[in-house]
């Protein structure tokens, strides 16, 4: 995904309709989006004043001067050129704070992990000046990208004067029990088995292995575009195949899977109805899902008799694998509440952000969020609720907030369900999980007469890969006579 950032299509279409919803503010837009999908590029034009585009005839249009830098989306040059500066990790490190020094020639340093670098072999081929640098194993690296805070315009465009947390997966680390023990690298980048020489010049044998080396595999949680960018390989231009594309998704499944866990405890019947509790266990070290409040998991939960007829299922996907039965079939502009009991199929336990404007509406528009209606999602382990010191864009916001099982690193959900007789119950639960949710997606494709929309809406129809199982248990009830 880092090396596809620019040709990410649901990425292209969204700033395609901010633009389009919010054309005064156009220039701010590509800036700010730019900054982080397209950095080679919009660091170039940095450097030489010249103005910052994406759409029409800016970056990704073939025929730009930087759309060969724009297309190698976040690049090996550009992590490695970002320089240690006091900001990295703050405020003003976010959003795309980062530095790169306007150095020429061999004066420009690309920093790495490994002490006592052998310098010449990149000084002679590349003109770069390998310097040893702490903070590329630092969660603060990737905080300047992956903290990003988008300027509020009210819903007739005006500007609030406010920001909104459009995503703080670093700042949810820093108030985990990861912070200290565990940097974003540890999972993200993880430690390949033994030694590795980690260069192929010199060739005359002279460099010796290094340890630990981490893979760049740079994995999260996103299979759905993954999936989608191998299918559309020639019409998007990537230039993986497809073999890279399905390790990568295979590795991404993985780590969603020991992300979380699924357990059903408590389980017993009286007086006709049946009762038992899941707890889910974040094991991430900031909110499960976290990032863009495009993701979502939920619970799906089924129970059966013993001639395995169901008899309640609450969290059910629909036909097309789009939309969750009983969240997305209800009036638009309206969500699903955080529960702290499910006693109805129509109630589902849904963990995700909900976007307001400054009137308190409910909306998908990244410009028009003000604030969260509800933010659900599973705290990592560590993360109190209640501190006064937790910082406003990681709190906890709606019914969750005051819900007493909803605490750092867990949440326990209560199912009480009325059953007709059967000599036993078998209680099913699956932890899903899907990056883009039903009501953001049908939100966008408003906007389908943009080709960039329209391209996007098409793939999301034909692709196979909506939702993924995270985590799963079950437990049978017998009944006594």
């Amino acid at each position: 995904m880092m090396s596809n950032s620019a040709i990410d299509p649901f990425w292209k279409a969204k700033v395609a309709s901010e633009v389009n919803r919010n054309p005064h503010v156009k220039d701010i837009i590509e800036e700010k989006c730019s900054r982080c999908h397209t950095p080679m590029a919009n660091v170039e034009v940095n450097f030489t004043g010249e103005p910052v585009t994406l759409l029409d005839d800016g970056f990704l249009n073939p025929d730009n001067p930087h759309y060969d830098a724009a297309m190698n989306g976040v690049s090996c040059s550009l992590c490695h050129q970002i320089e240690n500066t006091p900001k990295l990790g703050t405020v003003e490190g976010f959003s795309g704070g980062f530095e790169i020094a306007e150095n020429f020639g061999t004066d420009r340093n690309i920093y790495g992990p490994y002490s006592d670098p052998l310098v010449n072999p990149m000084i002679n081929n590349v003109n770069f000046t390998p310097v040893h640098s702490a903070h590329m194993n630092e969660s603060k690296l990737c905080a300047t990208c992956h903290n990003l805070d988008t300027p509020v315009l009210h819903p007739n465009g005006e500007a609030a004067g406010i920001y909104f947390p459009e995503q703080a997966p670093y700042t949810e680390w820093e108030y985990s029990d990861f912070n200290g023990t565990q940097e974003c690298q540890s999972c993200h980048m993880p430690v390949a088995d033994g030694s590795v020489i980690i260069s192929t010049r010199p060739q005359n044998g002279s460099l010796s292995p290094r340890s630990p080396f981490r893979q760049h595999q740079f994995i999260g949680a996103n299979t759905y575009m993954l999936n989608i960018i191998k299918n559309n390989k020639v019409k998007l231009g990537a230039i993986a195949d497809d073999t890279s594309f399905d390790q990568t998704i295979q590795n991404s499944r993985e780590l969603l899977k020991a992300a979380a866990h699924t357990e059903i405890i408590r389980p017993g019947f009286a007086d006709g109805k049946l009762s038992f509790s899941i707890k889910i266990t974040n094991h991430s070290g900031h909110k499960f899902p976290t990032s863009i409040p495009t993701r979502r998991t939920w619970l799906h939960v089924t129970i059966q008799d013993a001639k395995n007829t169901t008899l309640f299922e609450s969290g059910a996907l629909a036909e097309d694998g789009r939309k969750i039965i009983g969240v997305d079939d209800k009036t638009i502009g309206t969500y699903e509440p955080h529960h702290k009991k499910i006693v109805e199929p129509s109630q589902v336990q849904v963990y995700e952000g909900i976007m307001a404007d400054t009137e308190d509406h409910l909306t998908y528009t990244l410009l028009h969020a003000a604030k969260f209606l509800k933010d659900n999602r599973i705290l990592p382990k560590g993360m109190d609720k209640t501190d006064i010191n937790l910082p406003d864009n990681i709190k906890t916001y709606g019914a969750a907030a005051n819900d007493t099982d909803f605490i750092g690193g867990s949440d326990t959900v209560d199912y009480e369900v009325a059953l007709p007789p059967s000599t036993s119950y078998t209680i099913t639960v699956t932890l899903m999980y899907q990056t883009l949710s039903y009501g953001f997606a049908q939100d966008l494709y408003q906007d389908d007469e943009l080709p960039e929309v329209a391209l996007m809406k098409s793939m999301d129809e034909k692709t196979d890969l909506h939702s993924e199982k995270v985590s799963s248990d079950q437990k049978v009830v017998n009944i006594l006579p």
